[in-house]
C-alpha cells in the first residue's frame, strides 16, 4: 500500500490553534448555563457574551459597504432586489450575560444597517431549528418594517426551502452562525453557492475544534465528516492537535474554493472574555469584489490577523 502524502501545512495558520493540554481525566461538568429568557415583548431572547458585539460589527460594516457600493444598484420595482439569509437565526434579540444590556440580533442588526443608508434587503429569510425562536425573529423584523420569510427547522433542510424561494437573479448576503462544527453542514454552504450573487460570512467554532479534535478524528461517525467531508484523506490524524487542527481548517478553505466560492486569505478570531479562541470568522463570496469589500471593513482593531493563504 501506498504511503499517505502528509498534506503541506502552513505553519501561519497554527497560530490560530494553539496546543491544548494532552487528554486526561476529564473535569467536572459545569452547571449548564441558561441559555434564553423571556424578554418583555413575550418573546425568547438569548443571553450571549460580550464577544457578540465584535461579531455584530463586522456583520454591520459589510452590509453597509456592500449597500453603498453595490445593492443600491439592485434595488427597485424592475430590478431583482437583495435578499439576507440567516439559517442559525436566533430570537433576533439578546441581552449580554451578566448585564442588562439588551441588543439587536443578527438579522435585526442586518436589516438595520440596510435601512440606515436607504438600501433595504427586500426579503429577510430567518431559521432556526426552534420554532419558537424562528417565530420571535419575524415578529421582531415586521415590526421594523421588514419583509420576513421564516422557514423553521435543521438549517441543512431550510436551505433548501428558502433557494426554493429566493429570486435566483438578486443579491445574496447570507450568515451562519452556528454553535459547533456538526450543524456547519458543507452542503449548506454547497447550496447557497448554486446562487450566482452570493456572499455569506460563517463563524466557525473553533472552541469546539480546539475542545474536542481528538475526540473527533478518531470517531468513526464524526461531526468532522459534515462539516468538511473528505477530511479523513487530507489530515494527518498522527500528528499533533495544533497541526490536525490547521490542516482541517487549510482544506475546509480549499472547499469553498473547490465550489466557485472565493475566500478571505485572513482569519479574523473572535476571543471570549479571557482571550480565548472562540469563532473564526469566515468570508466566501462568488465575486472578487466582494472581497475588497471585506478588507476594508474587516479591521476592529489594529492588529494584524493570521492568514490562511
Amino acid at each position: 500500500m501506498t504511503r499517505q502524502r502528509r498534506p503541506k501545512q502552513d505553519n501561519r495558520t497554527q497560530s490560530l490553534f494553539p496546543d491544548q493540554p494532552a487528554p486526561g481525566k476529564s473535569p467536572a461538568k459545569k452547571k449548564q448555563k441558561v441559555r434564553y429568557e423571556t424578554d418583555e415583548d413575550g418573546f425568547l431572547r438569548e443571553i450571549v457574551g460580550s464577544w457578540v458585539h465584535d461579531k455584530h460589527a463586522r456583520l454591520a460594516r459589510y452590509v453597509k459597504i456592500s449597500g453603498q457600493s453595490v445593492r443600491r444598484k439592485w434595488l427597485g420595482p424592475r430590478n431583482a432586489g437583495a435578499t439576507f439569509i440567516d439559517l442559525f437565526s436566533g430570537p433576533a434579540r439578546v441581552r449580554i450575560a451578566d448585564t442588562t444590556e439588551i441588543l439587536p440580533g443578527s438579522p435585526l442588526v442586518a436589516w438595520q444597517e440596510s435601512m440606515s443608508d436607504g438600501t433595504p434587503f427586500r426579503e429577510v429569510y430567518v431559521s432556526d431549528a426552534n420554532p419558537e425562536l424562528t417565530r420571535a425573529a419575524a415578529v421582531r423584523l415586521r415590526r421594523e418594517g421588514a419583509t420576513v420569510i421564516p422557514h423553521a427547522g435543521p438549517a441543512i433542510e431550510t436551505v433548501d426551502r428558502i433557494l426554493r424561494s429566493v429570486n435566483p437573479y438578486a443579491l445574496h448576503l447570507a450568515f451562519l452562525d452556528p454553535y459547533n462544527l456538526e450543524s456547519l453542514h458543507f452542503d449548506i454552504i454547497r447550496k447557497l453557492a448554486t446562487l450566482a450573487r452570493m456572499d455569506i460570512l460563517i463563524h466557525v467554532s473553533v472552541q469546539d475544534l480546539n475542545r474536542n479534535v481528538r475526540r473527533y478524528v478518531i470517531q468513526e461517525c464524526s461531526p468532522l465528516d459534515a462539516f468538511v467531508p473528505g477530511w479523513r484523506d487530507q489530515v494527518d490524524i498522527a500528528r499533533s492537535d495544533q497541526h490536525v487542527r490547521a490542516q482541517i481548517f487549510d482544506y475546509w478553505r480549499k472547499l469553498l474554493q473547490g465550489i466557485a466560492m472565493n475566500t478571505a486569505e485572513v482569519a479574523e478570531l473572535v476571543t471570549g472574555s479571557t482571550e480565548q479562541p472562540l469563532y473564526w470568522l469566515a468570508f466566501a463570496a462568488r465575486h472578487r469584489l466582494a472581497l475588497h469589500f471585506w478588507e476594508q471593513i474587516r479591521h476592529l482593531t489594529p492588529e494584524p490577523q493570521t492568514s490562511l493563504a
